[in-house]
């Protein structure tokens, strides 16, 4: 298997280890919700970063009033 790290602190990760990716894509009906589009590269993060990477969003979305 290929090296995977964290696209945001850049520490490997390990076969079997939680992990979270976001990639572009569609909403899409005919599969009941989202389709990866293919041409798509994925982030990977590690669970710690994803963590963060929550907090920051709620944050947002409180100081937007959402």
């Amino acid at each position: 298997m290929d090296e995977i790290t964290c696209s945001f602190c850049g520490i490997e990760m390990n076969d079997k280890d939680s992990a979270y990716g976001i990639s572009r894509g569609s909403i899409d009906e005919s599969c009941y919700g989202f389709r990866v589009d293919e041409d798509s590269d994925w982030d990977v993060y590690c669970s710690e970063c994803m963590n963060e990477i929550d907090k920051v969003l709620a944050d947002y979305k409180r100081a937007r009033g959402k």
